[in-house]
């Protein structure tokens, strides 16, 4: 993952040296826009507590976002909707219930989550065709921890408050196009947790994400 991450912030230095150095190309003119609009689909991979729970990557979901640049700034302000699913099967386990009874077989775990968050990015080039950026998102998700073990479904629902620190780059299809794609590589930390009576306790769950979209960009 350090790897990605590594390549992915080398390809946004290098998109915006090659935008600084096409200032006076015609192919590099554009605009600054007002405001843009996306839909993108989200993988996750679980780090941390959380990756004890589920250590598999999910591509089981998608993001909703909008921003509204701040006029006379770099900086846009905006929200990010979203929603994702993680699952894992497990070998046979035993499983202690609150009424004493033991039960020793398979289990599969799943947690989905609808995070919502604000946002605030900063844009180092916002008229070039490439615009890498940097953003903070704070806000909150709804989480559902999931435990089947044969028919039994066990599960607890909360809610929590969420950071996530986020480098991206928004592209347009053409210097003036209104079409243009997102790329964006976040970690995020919540004070959401897992708590079953198996002595399963996780606290602060966190998780990095991987975002490609499209977006809709008003002038």
């Amino acid at each position: 993952m350090k790897k990605i991450f590594l390549i992915l912030m080398i390809g946004l230095l290098f998109a915006g040296a090659v935008n600084a150095q096409d200032e006076g190309s015609k192919s590099s003119l554009g605009y600054k826009p007002k405001s843009y609009y996306s839909f993108g689909w989200n993988t996750l991979w679980s780090v941390g507590d959380f990756n004890k729970w589920i250590g598999n990557g999910s591509p089981a979901g998608f993001n909703i976002g909008g921003r509204y640049f701040i006029p006379g700034t770099n900086f846009a302000a905006g929200f990010n909707i979203q929603w994702q699913r993680v699952w894992q099967d497990y070998p046979q386990q035993t499983f202690y219930g609150d009424n004493g009874i033991a039960l020793t077989a398979m289990n599969y775990r799943f947690t989905w989550m609808v995070p919502f968050q604000a946002a605030i990015d900063y844009y180092f080039i916002p008229s070039k065709l490439i615009s890498p950026y940097i953003s903070l998102g704070i806000g909150g998700d709804y989480m559902e921890h999931h435990l089947l073990i044969q028919e039994y479904d066990i599960y607890k629902t909360y809610w929590d408050f969420s950071l996530t620190p986020e480098i991206g780059a928004l592209i347009k299809f053409g210097a003036f196009s209104n079409f243009g794609a997102q790329v964006a590589f976040n970690y995020k930390w919540t004070t959401n947790k897992i708590d079953f009576s198996n002595g399963t306790t996780l606290k602060n769950l966190q998780m990095i994400q991987l975002r490609i979209g499209l977006c809709y960009i008003l002038r």
